[in-house]
């Protein structure tokens, strides 16, 4: 053998690996994503809103289209932080995944946010 094999679990030269924040952070940030994405489909398909108790009439399509972007953005951000760049689109896709995920989007953006503020050295 000439040289010396690399092995799978070694990185790549000249890149770090990465830490588990920000992994833990990406897939929450992916889930709420998700989870938007499922709320806003729900809402254009399903119709039926949280808003009549305030007598509030946005239409439910409304709604779920924005609800679909946010997770759009959010399943983005997740993406970019996988990759290491945009730490901004990721901060904002956990922050839509958690106004747009509903109650386990709430806690998984979160959960997400707190793992990107531990996490800033490895951007």
């Amino acid at each position: 053998m000439l040289g010396r094999m690399s092995s799978a679990a070694e990185p790549a030269q000249g890149k770090q690996p990465r830490g588990t924040a920000l992994t833990v952070g990406c897939l929450m940030t992916i889930g709420a994503g998700l989870l938007s994405i499922f709320n806003g489909a729900r809402g254009i398909i399903f119709g039926g809103s949280d808003l009549d108790a305030w007598h509030v009439h946005i239409p439910e399509s409304a709604c779920g289209i924005v609800f679909i972007l946010f997770g759009i953005i959010a399943v983005a951000g997740g993406r970019m932080a996988l990759k290491g760049k945009h730490i901004d689109l990721a901060f904002a896709g956990a922050f839509l995944g958690m106004l747009a995920g509903g109650w386990f989007g709430f806690w998984a953006g979160l959960i997400a946010l707190i793992a990107f503020l531990f996490s800033d050295a490895d951007f």
